[in-house]
């Protein structure tokens, strides 16, 4: 079906990480236990011989698998872009041996460890523990979330303390928040289940240290969001959890901005009542420097 080459180096013993890690992945399937890989590209696949469809390539270890985009989510998925670059759980299918390589490659199952994480979700979960929360979607208004397999709703005024006018310029397919479970009522005669989360708890209100800023001050914080067409979300730096959002720089040119990039913005409105903030970014002192060493006359 498909073969994959070796990558890395020989340990002692003539074992390698990626041999070591095709055991794992053999004895997984044996025993149907969840596994973690990351998700490193798109491709076009026949999958045990059936009608091509597109797959996430996994890596695990070293070890390749595929997942088959009818096997990624219950939920109606519009593409797998958003589902690349990212940490994902499954169960495996198969194993693919490979005669003339020391590994072979897997197809994974991520909605069957879903229906799996859902069981012992519903067996062992109680009111206040806290779970990590997949967004499967998003609109203006709300965020689909998973919680360890479980669909919720979570609305924006539940997100946390910063004023959203539209969560889909925050958020997207495959980003993940810590939740609070604070309510639960388990499956019974007939009854789906259902429960009800919320990660504005989980949060220290940021706005009452706001009177700290003023309009026309100058501050620095670093990036924690970028939306190729909304600007960037800036996180102030001597107040964890209080955001603003602000345009890209004039005459950015090239310069790629980071998550997690020291940025001076100027604050240009705050309303402490609505619980906004916008802000001017300028761009970083050190990217004027690189544009100007590019040019013979140190400017454009």
């Amino acid at each position: 079906m498909y073969s994959q080459h070796a990558r890395d180096d020989v340990f002692e013993d003539g074992i390698t990480p990626a041999m070591r890690a095709w055991a794992d992945v053999k004895e997984a399937q044996r025993t149907g236990r969840i596994m973690v890989a990351r998700s490193i590209g798109i491709e076009t696949k026949s999958i045990n011989d059936k009608v091509k469809e597109e797959v996430l390539k996994l890596d695990f270890n070293g070890v390749y698998g595929y997942l088959p985009k009818s096997r990624v989510d219950a939920y109606n998925l519009r593409g797998l872009q958003h589902y690349l670059d990212r940490d994902l759980e499954f169960v495996i299918d198969n194993v693919v041996i490979d005669q003339h390589a020391s590994v072979g490659t897997f197809v994974a199952n991520r909605a069957k460890a879903l229906e799996k994480k859902t069981v012992r979700f519903w067996k062992e979960a109680q009111e206040g523990q806290i779970f990590e929360a997949f967004v499967r979607g998003v609109d203006q208004y709300t965020l689909y979330l998973l919680v360890e397999g479980v669909s919720v709703e979570l609305n924006r005024s539940q997100v946390g303390y910063m004023y959203y006018d539209d969560l889909t310029e925050a958020f997207e397919i495959g980003d993940t928040l810590p939740v609070k479970l604070i309510g639960i009522t388990r499956p019974a005669n007939g009854n789906k289940g259902k429960i009800t989360v919320d990660s504005r708890t989980l949060q220290e209100d940021p706005w009452k240290n706001v009177v700290n800023y003023e309009v026309d001050g100058i501050y620095v914080g670093r990036i924690s969001k970028i939306h190729p067409e909304h600007g960037m979300f800036v996180e102030m730096i001597d107040t964890p959890g209080l955001v603003v959002r602000t345009n890209f720089p004039a005459y950015s040119g090239n310069h790629k901005f980071k998550i997690g990039e020291s940025l001076r913005v100027r604050i240009a409105r705050i309303d402490a009542a609505g619980r906004r903030m916008k802000a001017v970014a300028f761009l970083p002192q050190h990217s004027k420097r690189n544009d100007g060493r590019r040019s013979p006359y140190g400017s454009r």
